[in-house]
């Protein structure tokens, strides 16, 4: 079956560093720590050093490493390659290297409040769809989590409205 997925696989030109606060989680709780952590790193994202302009904001859930499926759930916001060389206290810092071979796909939805229905689709359709038949498999072993989900904002064309803009980043290696 083909995948309707349109996916982009390129390595990373360079490293791509995020900057923010994580807390350790499980399947169940995550609903209630999500948007915690949500409100925890909102109240500090702007002391963050170095960020990108315009703001990519990151977030990431670790593969289960603990019994019992708890992981690490991680909101961060891109910073400078400058920056990421000097750690900042309070935060912490997730690194994609430079040469992390990716897989980006570009997630739709028209609601934000529909927007993680959306992810799930994507990881699912990604999963079971396009990568069984794509010569890669996951990479999620080298860096510890399979995914990152990339967002940031444009502008709509002929609006001065923005736009939140969706995409979900694989780690990959070739099979």
């Amino acid at each position: 079956m083909a995948s309707k997925l349109s996916v982009e696989v390129a390595p990373l030109e360079h490293a791509r560093v995020f900057r923010g606060r994580s807390l350790v989680t499980d399947g169940q709780k995550v609903f209630e720590d999500g948007p915690r952590l949500a409100r925890e790193f909102g109240g500090v994202r702007n002391d963050i050093s170095g960020r990108e302009m315009p703001v990519v904001s990151a977030v990431v859930a670790h593969d289960p490493a603990e019994e019992g499926g708890r992981f690490r759930y991680f909101m961060g916001d891109e910073v400078c390659p400058s920056a990421s060389k000097r750690l900042q206290e309070g935060f912490e810092d997730l690194v994609l290297p430079a040469g992390t071979l990716t897989a980006v796909v570009h997630v739709s939805f028209h609601l934000q409040a529909l927007a993680a229905l959306h992810v799930a689709r994507v990881r699912r359709s990604f999963y079971e769809e396009w990568l069984p038949g794509s010569g890669y498999v996951s990479a999620a072993d080298e860096l510890g989590f399979p995914d990152v989900e990339l967002y940031h904002y444009r502008r709509r064309r002929f609006r001065r409205a923005r736009k939140m803009v969706l995409d979900l980043l694989f780690v990959i290696r070739r099979a």
